[in-house]
């Protein structure tokens, strides 16, 4: 319309699936249980997430891909009662982490995840 020349596209693969390496999960879950209270520590079912360190997944670097709670538990229980408010998720305006048990309970998590999948 403004005399533009015609876009170049190109479609190009990215942002493959994370696939969880099912010996990692095996290796790291008992401790995180262990650590966090197996009721803390809970399986959910398969989701869509694009991350890029799927790439490391695609040439074989094992993975596991885990999400840490970080809302307050009053406003979980709210959310799961009939006609509760759904809880904004991580790209949401409103989205907004409980900054101090969110932060302890990440750091604690993601270290015993590493140094587990460290140990031979």
């Amino acid at each position: 319309m403004a005399g533009a020349p015609e876009p170049d596209l190109k479609i190009e693969a990215g942002g493959e699936a994370v696939i969880n390496d099912a010996a990692l999960v095996g290796r790291i879950e008992p401790v995180l249980k262990a650590a966090l209270g197996s009721e803390q520590v809970q399986r959910l079912p398969p989701i869509t997430p694009s991350e890029d360190f799927s790439e490391f997944g695609r040439v074989g670097v094992p993975q596991m891909l885990f999400l840490v709670g970080v809302y307050d538990p009053k406003d979980v229980e709210a959310a799961r009662q009939p006609g509760g408010k759904p809880l904004p998720v991580n790209h949401s305006p409103f989205f907004a982490p409980v900054p101090e048990p969110s932060l302890k309970t990440s750091v604690k998590a993601m270290s015993l995840a590493v140094l587990t999948a460290l140990q031979p």
